[in-house]
């Protein structure tokens, strides 16, 4: 008697597991040969499998969960915690989805140990748990950040310059993940448009920042540029439209470094004219003007509208960043990454590693090179360009104590309102690790980009003493 009910009980045990095995198996092929389908935000099995499934985890790089899942009854409810000064990165699920969260849809509901968590839960009552995504975000940077731009709208990137890892991506204004369900209808409505993400959707002029543009095509294309001397009289005239420099100050006799320095409205509208619209074009092409950003979210990319017909007026416009030109803050980032690096611009990335439902990680992201842009000559020319401007020129309220910073400042014109604010830049400048791109839209004067950028730049370097 004991031992038919002990064989019974085997045969229990056995048709159970291999019920679990079918089971998981078919989950296996429908994830794997399904993974783009699934990837979709809106797909309705996905939408169906949030309830059923605990969600994984969204976390920072040093494992600050942003967002997780927890159980209400028979289903799983997605909350945020501290997430608000990430809001645009880790998204939302709630109403739609958005940021990480729509980015990374797969990863978080997939199962990458279905089957030993199916048989654990079968026995048990462990949840049934998605993959986790840890980004390259230090909540503690991002809180700095947030911070330090007050109510101003605009945002700030931190990249590491030798790996490409996005440290910090602040858009402002922001919102809360955990109430956009509630108030879906009033933040879809606001006109200061907080759910876009600034950092990778912002479409900017550019302003002086462009001057490293062209500054880049002098470089390859005016032999002589090391001789270039300008008077600098505070305009300059081209076919009948005069040229001013920031509050006409007159610069008097300049060359290639100071002009920089000083941010030389005349001297670089004169430099763009000399180039000409097809090879200034030219060069901002090859620095990826005009070419998709490839980004684990929706990037805008940088546009230059310049070709053999645009007149004059257009092209000593755009010489100096203004006109038709639009830059975002992550390629501005990865752009002064590139020249840090010794020329080569390395890829920027999000998610640092993913976690399974135990806390294992299963993959980690490996830095990679884009493209070079830049050659030795041109990246040492314009390091000390950039150092020029902050320890002689207009960013001097990014001068450190502690390190040499190397950067360039940018006022953009704003036909909507008060000029945007840029600064750009990297640290230390003989051993560069961060580079750092902050905008400022309709700067009242309550910060200031360049002292924005040098606070992000001391604590990215000081990172292990926040943590």
């Amino acid at each position: 008697m004991n031992n038919s009910k002990k064989s019974i009980k085997k045969i229990t045990v056995l048709i159970v597991l291999m019920f679990l095995l079918i089971m998981g198996a078919t989950a296996k092929i429908t994830l794997v040969d399904g993974d783009k389908m699934i990837a979709n935000a809106y797909n309705p099995r996905i939408n169906a499998a949030d309830s059923t499934i605990k969600r994984g985890d969204i976390k920072d790089i040093d494992g600050f969960v942003y967002a997780y899942s927890e159980k209400n009854g028979d289903t799983y409810q997605r909350k945020y915690n501290e997430a608000r000064n990430a809001a645009q990165v880790v998204g939302f699920v709630s109403a739609g989805k958005s940021g990480i969260e729509a980015a990374s849809n797969f990863t978080l509901e997939h199962i990458s140990n279905e089957l030993v968590q199916r048989v654990k839960a079968f026995f048990t009552d462990n949840d049934i748990e998605g993959d986790s995504v840890c980004l390259t975000i230090d909540k503690d940077l991002q809180d700095i950040a947030s911070n330090l731009m007050k109510t101003n709208k605009g945002a700030v990137v931190v990249e590491e310059v030798s790996t490409g890892r996005i440290l910090t991506m602040v858009s402002k204004p922001d919102f809360d993940p955990s109430t956009v369900y509630q108030n879906w209808d009033s933040i879809k409505e606001d006109e200061n448009s907080p759910l876009v993400n600034r950092a990778t959707q912002g479409e900017y002029t550019p302003g002086s920042i462009f001057k490293i543009v062209t500054s880049v095509s002098a470089i390859r294309n005016i032999p002589n540029i090391d001789s270039f001397k300008f008077d600098c009289s505070g305009e300059a005239d081209f076919a009948g439209q005069t040229i001013h420099c920031y509050n006409n100050k007159a610069h008097g006799e300049e060359d290639f470094y100071t002009a920089f320095a000083n941010s030389c409205n005349g001297a670089f509208s004169t430099l763009g004219n000399e180039l000409g619209a097809e090879t200034l074009r030219k060069t901002a092409d090859e620095l990826l003007f005009n070419s998709n950003m490839d980004f684990t979210l929706s990037a805008a990319m940088p546009k230059v509208k310049l070709d053999g017909s645009s007149s004059v007026n257009e092209l000593v416009e755009t010489a100096i960043g203004q006109g038709k030109t639009t830059v975002t803050p992550l390629y501005m980032a990865s752009l002064v990454s590139a020249i840090a690096n010794n020329g080569i611009m390395m890829k920027p990335y999000l998610i640092d590693r993913v976690e399974n439902g135990n806390g294992d990680t299963i993959s980690t992201t490996v830095p990679e090179s884009s493209i070079t842009l830049f050659t030795d000559r041109a990246c040492k020319m314009l390091k000390e360009m950039m150092i020029g401007v902050v320890n002689n020129g207009t960013g001097f309220n990014a001068k450190s104590e502690y390190f040499q910073v190397a950067g360039k400042t940018g006022t953009a014109e704003n036909a909507g309102g008060a000029d945007h604010l840029w600064f750009v830049g990297f640290a230390p400048a003989d051993n560069p690790q961060y580079a750092v791109s902050v905008v400022l839209e309709n700067g009242d004067g309550s910060a200031n980009a360049s002292v924005i950028a040098r606070k992000m730049l001391y604590n990215a370097i000081h990172r292990d003493e926040l943590n």
